[in-house]
This record gives C-alpha cells, structure tokens and sequence, in this order.
C-alpha cells in the first residue's frame, strides 16, 4: 500500500512540475502604454484570462506544448499568434488600435493638444494604418494619402508636367493652407507643387480642418489646413526603408531613422525618385513626365529636462521635371520636334522650436523658420524664373484652468519674391504682423465651447473671429457646430498663370483687394455597434462657404494671350456636405464616402458651376487584414460625377478601380498595388489637346491621364 501511494505521489508531483505558466505583457502599439482589460483565450481550450491594470496576463497550469492564443480588447484589432510552451521570458505583445479609437488621437493644429473626439472644431485625421498604406504606394510625395478623403479633390493643373494642387471643399487649390507640424510651408510662388514635393515617410499623422482657418494661421486659409504631423524619436530605435517600382517608369527610394537617448534624440530622412518621361495614349505628348527628386531631412532633439523640448530640423530638396514631346525628351529636339516644358526647382528651410511645460500644465511655445525657394520654367519662346525667400516666427502661451484652456500669442511672417529677367514687375514683398487668442470653455461634462480671434496687419487690418461648439448628445452621438472668416492676400500666382508660364501676365493693380471669406459647418458623428462583433461609425458634415473679392482673369483686349486680375464684382459660394460610413467586422473594413458639391461663381450670369468641381464624389474602399499571418488587401472604387470646364463645357462622370495585397514576413513586407485597373483615361473621352505638335493648346485635365499603373513595393522595417 505504502509503495502505491509513493507512486502516486511521484506521478502527482511529476505532473505539477511539467505544468507552466503563460505570462505576457501587453501595450499599445502607438503608445506604449499597457493595455488592461485584453482577453486573452487559447484556441480549441478553456483556459483564459483578461489583463491587470499594468498589462500583465498569466495564464497558469498549461502543459508543454504548441498553442494558439487569441488577443482581444474593445478599441483594439484582435491579434492571433502561435506559441510554445515553456516559454523563456515574459512576452512583449502589441495591439493595434482600431478606426473606433480614433477618437482618442491627440491633435495639435488647434495648438491645445485635444483628443479629438473632445475638440469642439471639426478635424478629420489621417491615422498611422492609412499613412502607412499610401506611403507604400507613393513613397515620393502625398498624392496618394489624400485621394480618399471626402471633401478633398486633387487637381492636376498640367497635361504633361503632372503639377497638382489640393482642393477642398470645391474651392482652388490657392486656398488651402498646407502646414508641416505647425509651419506654413508653401504660398505664392511656392505653392503650385506643394503635393508633389513632400515626401510621406517621416508622418505620423495628417490633420485636416475644412473651413475658414485664418483665425488659427493667418492669410491662405479660406478653404481649410492641412497639418502634415511628423514622428518624433523614442527610446526604441526605428528603422524604415521602401523601395518601388511602378509599370510606368518611375522608381523610389525612401528612408526614415530615429532613436532617442535620455536627453538627445534624432530622426533623418531620405528620399529619391525617378520618373521615366511616359506617353499613355500615344498621342506624342507626355502623360508622365520626366522627372528626378531628391530630398534629405535630419531633425535633431534635445531634451534638457523632462518638460523641455529643442528641436532643430534641416530640409534640403531639389527636382527637376520635364515634359512635353516624348520624342525631342527621348532624343533631343529638332525641326519636328521641339516642343518641350522644363522646371527645375531647389527648396530648403530649417525648423527651430521650443517647447516649455510649466506648473499647472501651463505651456510657452516659440517657433522660427526660414525658407529659400528658387524655380526655373522654359517652354518654347518663353522662360520664367524667380527666387522666394520667407520666414515664419511665432510665440505662444497656453494657460490651462480648471475649465478653461486659453492661448495667446503673435507671431511674424514675411514673403518676398523677387523675379529674374524682364518679369520684375511680378515681385512682390509681404510683411504681416498677428496677434491671436483663443479660449476653450468646458461647460459641462458633454458640451465645450471655443472662441478665438485674431488681427493681422498688412497695409491694412484683418480682424478674423470664429467660434465652435461640441455638445454630446450621449457617449456615442455628437453634434459639432463652427464658423469664421479668413482671407488671402493677393498673388498672380495660380493655376492658370502657372500654364500661362507666368510670362503673359500683368501686375497687380494697386486697387486690387485681399480675398475674404466667411463660411460655417454643422457635423454629426455616431459611432456604436451591430452585435457584438460589428463596429460602425457615421460623420455627417454640411457647410457653406461665401468667398468674396475672388481674384478672377480677364483677357486683354489688345494684346492676345495676356491675362490681368481683378476683384469679382460678386461671391463665390461653395454650399455642400459629406458623409461616410465605416464598419469593421473582425478583419474586415469598409469605408464609404460620398460629396456632394455646389460651387457657383455669383459673379457670372446664370451662377455657373465653379470649373472642374465635381457636384458628386462617391469613394468606397474594402481591407482585409490578418495579423496573425501578416497578410493585408484591399480594394477600392471611386466615382466622379459630370464636371464643367471653362468654358461651360460638361464632361462624362466616369470610374476607377484600385486593388491591392500585402505580406509581411519578419522584418519585410512586400506591396503589390494596381492603380485604375479598368484603365480609365482622359484620352479616351477625347484630344488631350488642339493645335499642332510645334504649337500645341493642352486641354484642362479632368480624369486620369496615366491610365493603368501597377507598382511592387519592398520594404523593410525595424
């Protein structure tokens, strides 16, 4: 007896020894921060547990073996992984916040660092996944990241040199006001390429506010901000490297570094690209044209103490860009060939701030920069060419209360152009002295109130108020409220000068005034679910923008070709709204956006459509993404509805197609992506231009000109 109860002792102890513990450490994978609350289940077993406050979970009496564990929290992308048991160390595992966690992101355009889902002006963010995404498909520049934005129209305002601008909500491209983490970086003469010439990689976030945004950045803000948020270092060192190749002749190289010690930190980056001259249709103009980009960014950090931030950054970049005959681009020009656009461009600034948290979580910011911007452009019998030089200075002071957050401060920005050759009468110097102040009032738990005002002196005052408030109906539904005024001081700059080759343009006449506008906007948003495994979420946004003194064209009558500027007699009014609607199904995701846009010149009989500004815009985009496996496709459709051109001609809506898969493996991952599958072009439609191949008149662009482009993407991340 006592030899049977030994054994079975023995055999006891035996296996509680051959038991094991799973203990894992989860965080978010933005923040770092632990994650209490995750689920985590063991696949085909009932055995589970749920994490502490600091993101600890253990799993206890599991025999040696291969197991499939399951990771899920609300707000979070589930995650599966296989593992064997014992493990050696306490697993670090990361979750991937979900579009619903948007709503905590903090945002920085305001200057209060808000969470979003808090800050009662209406911002759209361009998160961490979608920025990711569109850098793998267009590593060169930011095209491609806001393509699918509602409300957001990218305009290509040449046939064969591929310039874009960005419109909102209907109105030109010369009305958005592009910023890189607070800075405004492109204006007059520097604006036409400010798409074409960022570079995504180092993002972290986009942020984009619709409407009247003069009163936070003063002058060029009458459509809305674009904030291009930059990644800053942490204690982990990041390493990013992309290269892509497209069907169409172009090729990018892209890189991105950071790490940050206990008191310095630094990121660098690079990009390089290449664009082989390309023409589609076969027509003998360029549909892609020629160009070669190089760009080189390092920013340094210091950090003196833990509520102090230095940071210096440097951009230098240069491009050149060629287009027109393929044949005289390809082999040079001669007497049948010999129409050719060449722009060559060199941009370089540094960034300066300082950021200071005092007690109370009161905080002073100072921001300097400084700006050289030169162009060249040569066509056949005309060249234009100038230098650009500008600064921005800004301090500021954010005071925090118990309900109240207030800022104030004054910042300083000049501008001068100064023309090559016989166009001196294009310069022009601008020097604009703000002052600003903005409160945000917590009225209740639901409800916050914000006011801000600001006056600018340029020759004259601007005095720009606007107000916004945000009430939460309940946890899920909220109502967004806003107004105010904006302006824009006076340039030939556009896109109509720029095809023009700014050689046949007049000066500005001393009478002609600065653009102003005051516009409103009223959103909703609901988030929620289906079930218990179905996540949606509805923006509904509505606005009305009234533009006044729009600087219009009028032809010369006596010299032809000539162009002169005036103040329209009348308003320009862009009245519209957008919704979408995302839902999410474990790895599921579908996004649908639509836009409907009514802009009217009042200045003209019978208030046409503004040109090229679609009435309807339709988008829908479907992902599937398996973390466990690291695979990711998606598929994406959009439509655009009958646009005017210029002369009131009505175009054909038409559609596009976009697929996509990735696979990650370890350390790289590889991107196949087939731009307008159904190869929906312009040319189609009709002539890309009139004339003949020495004189050509290129028609306004707008549908795709390129056609099909399929690219692959390798890129390795660390």
């Amino acid at each position: 007896m006592k030899k049977i109860m030994s054994m079975l002792l023995l055999y006891g102890s035996h296996s509680t020894f051959a038991q094991h513990s799973f203990i894992a450490k989860i965080t978010n994978e933005d923040t770092r921060r632990p994650l209490p609350g995750v689920s985590v289940t063991i696949q085909d077993g009932n055995k589970g547990a749920a994490s502490d406050s600091s993101g600890i979970v253990v799993i206890q009496n599991l025999p040696q073996g291969q197991y499939h564990f399951r990771f899920t929290c609300s707000g979070y992308r589930s995650r599966e992984s296989v593992f064997i048991i014992p493990l050696k160390d306490t697993l670090q595992i990361t979750l991937e916040p979900s579009a619903e966690l948007l709503q905590d992101v903090v945002v920085s355009t305001t200057r209060l660092g808000q969470r979003i889902k808090n800050a009662p002006v209406n911002i759209e963010v361009i998160g961490r996944e979608d920025i990711e995404e569109g850098t793998a498909m267009s590593p060169a520049n930011i095209r491609e990241l806001l393509s699918e934005l509602s409300g957001t129209q990218l305009q290509q305002t040449s046939a064969v040199s591929g310039n874009t601008t960005i419109r909102l909500q209907g109105l030109d491209g010369r009305y958005t006001q592009l910023l890189k983490d607070g800075f405004p970086l492109y204006g007059g003469f520097s604006g036409s390429l400010s798409v074409l010439q960022t570079p995504p990689l180092d993002l972290q976030q986009v942020e984009i506010i619709k409407g009247a945004g003069s009163a936070l950045y003063g002058g060029d803000a009458i459509a809305g901000i674009i904030n291009l948020v930059s990644k800053t270092p942490d204690s982990i060192r990041h390493a990013d490297a992309i290269l892509n190749q497209t069907s169409k002749g172009g090729t990018d190289f892209s890189s991105f570094y950071s790490k940050r010690n206990r008191r310095t930190g630094i990121t660098l980056l690079a990009t390089t690209s290449r664009q082989q001259a390309f023409d589609v249709n076969n027509d003998g103009f360029t549909d892609l044209p020629q160009v070669r980009q190089l760009a080189l960014a390092p920013t340094l950090f210091w950090y003196p103490n833990d509520s102090t931030t230095l940071r210096l950054g440097v951009n230098v970049a240069t491009e050149s860009r060629i287009g027109g005959d393929i044949t005289a681009i390809r082999h040079g020009t001669d007497s049948t060939h010999a129409y050719i656009e060449q722009s060559h461009t060199d941009r370089d600034y540094y960034q300066l701030s300082y950021t200071s948290k005092w007690h109370n979580h009161n905080t002073f910011s100072f921001k300097n920069t400084a700006g050289y911007f030169y162009r060249s452009l040569q066509s056949p019998g005309q060249s234009f060419s100038g230098r650009q030089w500008s600064s921005f200075t800004e301090a500021s002071y954010l005071l925090s209360h118990k309900i109240h957050q207030d800022v104030i401060g004054v910042n300083i920005v000049t501008d001068k152009f100064v023309p090559a050759g016989v166009q001196q009468a294009l310069a022009y110097s601008h020097n604009t002295l703000g002052w600003f102040a903005q409160d945000d009032w917590k009225l209740s738990s639901d409800a916050s109130f914000e006011t801000g005002l600001r006056a600018d002196f340029n020759k004259r005052a601007y005095l720009l108020p606007r107000a916004a408030i945000i009430y939460k109906l309940t946890s899920r539904f909220t109502a967004r409220l806003g107004a105010g005024m904006a302006y824009k001081l006076p340039t030939v700059f556009n896109a109509l000068t720029e095809e023009a080759g700014y050689n046949r343009v007049y000066p500005l006449a001393s009478a002609v005034k600065a653009e102003t506008s005051a516009s409103s906007n009223l959103s909703f948003n609901y988030h929620g679910y289906m079930g218990d495994d179905i996540t949606f979420s509805i923006d509904q946004n509505f606005y009305f923008t009234h533009l006044t003194n729009a600087l219009v064209p009028q032809k010369d009558s006596l010299l032809s070709g000539w162009l002169y500027y005036i103040n329209a007699s009348q308003a320009i009014d862009s009245k519209g709204s957008e919704t979408n609607i995302k839902c999410s199904l474990e790895e599921w995701s579908l996004l649908m956006s639509y836009t409907f846009t009514d802009a009217r010149r009042m200045y003209e009989p019978g208030h046409p459509q503004l040109p090229l500004t679609p009435q309807h815009r339709f988008i829908t985009t479907l992902t599937y993404e398996e973390e466990a496996s690291g695979f990711r496709a998606g598929a994406d459709a959009f439509f655009t509805g009958n646009q005017y051109l210029d002369d009131a001609t009505k175009t054909p809506s038409f559609w596009t197609f976009d697929i996509m898969a990735e696979k990650t493996v370890g350390h790289f991952s590889i991107l196949i992506n087939v731009e307008n599958v159904t190869d929906t072009r312009q040319s189609r439609f009709g002539p890309m231009y009139s004339g003949t191949m020495h004189n050509p008149v290129f028609n306004e662009v707008y549908a795709p000109v390129e056609g099909i482009v399929a690219n692959a993407a390798l890129r390795f991340r660390l």
